[in-house]
């Protein structure tokens, strides 16, 4: 007899990236569909649409797990097995503040939630409340794994292990989603003709994929099929990309697209590593942001578009609530729709599945060159005593030196959210890659203070 499925706590149901994708799985898994899921929203309308896109969605496949939600979240946190983090607090709207105010003392950023002072700010808005979270997780559910799948992943993952030890805890982003990724990869390295799933045992076991370092700034610094390195084919591959880019480029109101082969090919010569999380890594080096002299190639990056994510959140909104109340049909939900990270993951690890996933958790000598304690996005063995991150190639020059500052600064970030200290806080601006003037972090730093004043803790003003 299979056992019972698990109680999945999610902390923000109507998340743009997974409050769908959760209830997609919830539904079809066969290890999941017995469990509870438990929907956690403040927002009582955003609440009721999920619910009842739950509802609907189990009812069609005859999917018996049991549902309940709450805006208090701590209402339905006894017994969980699994508590995902996957909030928001008027998330363009802060972005597009964070963006705004860092342009004004010349530093871009294309996505503003991770690194720059888009990422520091971030922490410190984010990371009080999932502190709070990882207490409520102590006190109602101390066997709970909590995962963190809210931006920045790493600084908040950072921030569990350093202030919430205690609480089981990993992070989790959606860009390292296997065996979707390794598809990708076989595809570009020439081995398949398609990348699709599922891929072969005897492929995943010839197949040498080593993308490492820290969540949104991570490279392939390994990719071998059968012993042979493939790392020429991957060049050859991206090449092929920024060509077709540049003579039909992306519209450039889409920053987080604009170019991005192009970028990707200048970083893959430089480290001789080939970037991966492609919208994001641009903008954790200098080398895009326009300073200097010399004309930068492709072009300076461009700035986040918080009024276009939010049409784009919008948009989707307006699709999941006809999904919920029966405007669509829900067939197109499934045949649309699939399923997301952590589900796949609490599936596996509830299930005994024993598949490999990237996560974001402690070194612990996985990289050789790499501190124990470094928080990096690393593939792993998960089961319900956690992740192992497997055993990884050195980092080589350059991109060590990369990884190690975005630490730095994520550290940072992290103590500076905790303490409310604006000497630590100006000295993580300061050791921010993109920041290259001490008078600037202090401005952006006053600013950006001052205008998220009301979301923010009052020990920053007293």
């Amino acid at each position: 007899m299979m056992k019972k499925g698990p109680k999945i706590v999610v902390i923000g149901a109507g998340s743009f990236f997974f409050g769908r994708a959760v209830v997609y799985n919830m539904a079809q898994s066969p290890i999941l569909r017995t469990g509870t899921l438990a929907l956690v929203d403040t927002d009582p309308a955003v609440l009721e649409t999920m619910m009842k896109l739950a509802e609907r969605a189990g009812r069609h496949v005859g999917a018996p797990f049991r549902l309940i939600g709450s805006t208090d979240r701590r209402t339905v946190m006894h017994g969980a097995d699994f508590v995902v983090a996957s909030f928001s607090f008027r998330n363009t709207f802060y972005r597009g503040t964070d963006v705004r105010i860092s342009r004004k003392y010349g530093v871009t950023m294309c996505s503003g939630d991770t690194i720059g002072p888009g990422g520091i700010f971030r922490t410190l808005r984010e990371l009080p409340e999932i502190l709070r979270i990882a207490q409520d997780i102590r006190e109602l559910a101390p066997e709970a794994w909590m995962i963190n799948f809210v931006n920045p992943t790493a600084a908040l993952g950072l921030g569990l292990m350093r202030h919430a030890p205690d609480v089981k805890s990993f992070a989790l982003c959606d860009d390292l989603h296997d065996p979707r990724k390794r598809a990708e990869y076989l595809f570009r390295c020439g081995i398949t003709e398609k990348p699709e799933i599922p891929i072969s045992p005897e492929q995943d076991a010839k197949f040498d994929l080593q993308i490492l370092g820290v969540n949104h700034c991570n490279f392939v610094v390994k990719c071998s099929y059968d012993g042979v390195s493939r790392m020429d084919h991957l060049r050859k591959w991206v090449a092929g990309q920024a060509k077709k880019e540049w003579e039909h480029p992306a519209d450039r109101s889409d920053a987080k697209q604009h170019y991005n082969y192009n970028y990707a090919l200048e970083l893959f010569d430089l480290f001789g590593a080939c970037p991966n999380a492609l919208g994001h890594i641009k903008e954790y080096l200098p080398f895009f942001q326009g300073y200097g002299v010399s004309p930068v190639e492709p072009e300076p990056i461009v700035p986040f578009d918080a009024f276009r994510r939010a049409d784009e959140m919008a948009a989707q909104w307006r699709e999941t609530v006809a999904f919920a109340n029966g405007e669509r049909p829900i067939e197109e939900f499934f045949a649309d729709g699939r399923g997301d990270h952590a589900t796949d993951i609490i599936e596996s690890m509830w299930g005994g599945l024993g598949r490999k996933f990237y996560v974001n958790t402690a070194n612990r000598g996985a990289v050789p060159n790499m501190a124990d304690d470094a928080f990096l996005e690393l593939r792993s063995e998960l089961d319900m005593n956690g992740p192992r991150p497997l055993p990884a190639v050195p980092l080589p020059y350059g991109v060590l030196g990369l990884t190690r500052q975005v630490l730095d600064t994520h550290e940072l970030a992290v103590e500076a959210a905790v303490s409310c200290d604006r000497k630590i806080l100006y000295r993580a601006l300061a050791c921010d890659p993109i920041v290259n003037n001490l008078g600037d972090a202090r401005r952006i730093m006053e600013e950006l203070l001052e205008a998220e004043r009301d979301h923010l803790p009052s020990g920053w003003f007293r």
